[in-house]
């Protein structure tokens, strides 16, 4: 007798671009960012956890090794990508901290020069 595994699941992204999905899934996600943003406001690590798991499988995206999301600031392009935050460069310009994807800092890095 032969028995055959078949692959069930679909090869997930690394990161994709928040503006591609439909405006139905990105106002889903944007609820579930909010509430982890809340939570890690609230030191609720396991909830803010969760809360990424559930937004990375909602946009059909590979939960990182860390298990923690970043969101692309960018301010010179206005990029909507969501990606790993391990990956994430930051740049404080005064109060305001601004995330890049590495796409955004290899074309336009943000050097406070702007």
């Amino acid at each position: 007798m032969t028995m055959t595994l078949v692959p069930h699941t679909q090869k997930l992204l690394a990161s994709i671009k928040l503006d591609t999905l439909p405006a139905p899934v990105q106002d889903q996600f944007d609820e579930i960012w909010e509430a982890a943003e809340q939570a890690a406001d609230h030191r609720e690590l396991t909830a803010y956890a969760a809360l990424h798991a559930q937004a990375a499988h909602l946009i059909g995206l590979r939960l990182p090794a860390t298990g923690e999301l970043a969101r692309c600031t960018c301010p010179a392009c206005y990029c909507t990508r969501i990606f790993d935050a391990a990956h994430a460069r930051t740049h404080l310009d005064g109060t305001v901290e601004f995330v890049q994807c590495e796409h955004c800092a290899d074309t336009h890095l943000l050097t406070g020069d702007e």
